[in-house]
């Protein structure tokens, strides 16, 4: 069933958590309903729904928090209830971010610096879905003829994917535990700083260009050329052609959203797609 704000709080009701009338509806996310809730004591909690309860990430998004909460230097969430069908953790410090957030520290690359420098064995082992390069461009391909065969798609698009996913040389091979995902709403932040990090149920094992996706949509040019500088610093690896990589991928979001769209109904990501594909570039 899809979650629903009564079910969410009746499921943290009955596992102790004792919750004020009032709270803040969090419909924003793709994947999870979410509410903002304060205890009777006063302490204030994140409550999560999947929207979709079919998939396997929540028992391995769990185990990974645990695993990557004393190894980095900023807030992750502490699960206290966790069911197939509920998440709640005391919320974090700082807001979340929004469009025009820019780091005026390092702590965003160093961040990611360290999640790609840890041993992969670990967070497989902890049920971390693990992509190697084949697959996941098979994966990728696989999107592209599920869009191809829903909307219009401009040639030279086209094209460009195809020759992107034919270069097998310009891809990585080293795989990383990439958290995936970092989009501003998912960084909590205080002025410039990055001081936690919150929903990591799209963290795999796979190409460590997935963390630089959202920072290349949000972040100013200039910006993200210090966030891959300051990744470098910190031990990670920037590839030649990897700048060029992220772009491919980042250019993917509206075969990504379009297919969200086409599962869920959604008309606006219809209709964006719709124009953002036919388009040439």
């Amino acid at each position: 069933m899809p979650a629903t704000v009564d079910a969410m709080l009746r499921e943290a009701k009955e596992n102790g958590l004792d919750l004020q009338d009032r709270y803040e509806v969090d419909q924003s996310g793709w994947d999870f309903l979410v509410l903002h809730a304060t205890a009777t004591d006063g302490t204030r909690w994140i409550l999560r729904s999947p929207r979709h309860t079919d998939g396997p990430y929540l028992p391995a998004e769990g185990r990974l928090l645990d695993h990557v909460r004393p190894l980095l230097p900023i807030a992750i969430p502490d699960w206290r209830i966790s069911t197939h069908t509920l998440i709640a953790y005391p919320r974090l410090p700082g807001v979340q971010a929004d469009g025009h957030w820019s780091p005026t520290d390092d702590t965003l690359g160093r961040c990611v610096a360290l999640l790609h420098s840890l041993p992969t064995y670990v967070p497989a082992a902890l049920g971390v879905p693990v992509f190697d390069p084949d697959r996941q461009r098979q994966w990728i391909a696989d999107r592209l003829a599920e869009a191809r065969a829903e909307y219009v798609i401009a040639d030279d698009r086209w094209r460009r994917w195809q020759d992107w996913l034919a270069d097998t040389d310009r891809w990585p091979r080293a795989m990383v535990l990439a958290r995936g995902d970092l989009h501003p709403q998912h960084l909590l932040v205080d002025g410039g700083r990055l001081v936690g990090l919150i929903d990591w149920a799209d963290a795999t094992i796979s190409d460590p260009s997935m963390d630089f996706v959202d920072p290349y949509t949000y972040l100013a040019p200039a910006v993200f050329e210090r966030l891959l500088a300051d990744y470098e610093r910190h031990g990670g690896h920037v590839w030649p052609g990897m700048r060029e990589h992220i772009a491919h991928r980042a250019s993917l979001e509206p075969v990504i959203s379009g297919l969200y769209g086409l599962e869920t109904g959604r008309a606006d990501l219809i209709d964006s797609a719709r124009a953002e594909l036919s388009r040439g570039r």
